[in-house]
């Protein structure tokens, strides 16, 4: 099986669940793999400085912390948001897309590197530097992998991935898609528990 795995490196609920998918993957184990896909949250017409979110994320942060048990730090919360930096998708998901190159099956452990960087850490995902302390984690060459961010080949790539997510009609993030080898499954849409997963995934094997 494989698990498609839809999120935003700004998406606040993507960052509540993505530890779940984390914990769906350690149940299949080789049963089942996982492809990390950008969806494009904060495009163009979406650009917005992050001050400008402040008022949102301020309330909203509570229930996602509520509902999903991660933790949002003090950095993100009172000095992040209280800047001018602008929440931009294109860059950490050009990031993801070059990851892959080098390391597929840790793919999803670098997509929650970004998560915890912003929406812990308060650190920009516009900027090198955050990628540099990210990426000494997997011993990856830092000037090569950031000149290949750099690429319009990458970047071509990664709007072609925005497109494909569109064109599967996911507007909302997070989301996942079960493929069983025979068809796509839609199986989250939002956030899911991993019990309510669970559930589903059966349901799909027992059709089987």
């Amino acid at each position: 099986m494989k698990l498609i795995y839809i999120y935003d490196a700004l998406c606040g609920w993507c960052y509540g669940f993505t530890p779940v998918i984390e914990e769906l993957l350690q149940r299949f184990g080789d049963e089942m793999e996982v492809d990390v896909l950008s969806g494009g949250m904060f495009l163009s017409a979406n650009h917005r400085p992050a001050s400008a979110m402040y008022n949102y994320i301020s309330q909203a942060h509570i229930q996602v912390e509520a509902v999903t048990g991660v933790k949002f730090g003090p950095a993100f919360l009172e000095e992040y948001l209280r800047t001018d930096d602008i929440m931009d998708s294109e860059k950490p998901s050009i990031a993801l897309t070059v990851f892959k190159q080098y390391q597929p099956a840790k793919a999803l452990s670098f997509a929650h590197d970004m998560q915890l960087a912003l929406n812990y850490e308060g650190k920009s995902l516009n900027e090198d530097d955050t990628y540099r302390q990210l990426l000494t984690k997997y011993q990856l060459p830092i000037d090569e992998f950031l000149d290949k961010m750099k690429e319009d080949a990458n970047r071509y790539d990664t709007v072609q991935e925005f497109k494909q997510v569109e064109q599967w009609g996911i507007t909302g993030f997070p989301a996942a898609i079960l493929d069983d080898g025979k068809e796509y499954f839609l199986i989250a849409k939002g956030y899911t528990p991993l019990e309510r997963l669970l559930e589903v995934i059966e349901k799909i094997r027992g059709k089987a």
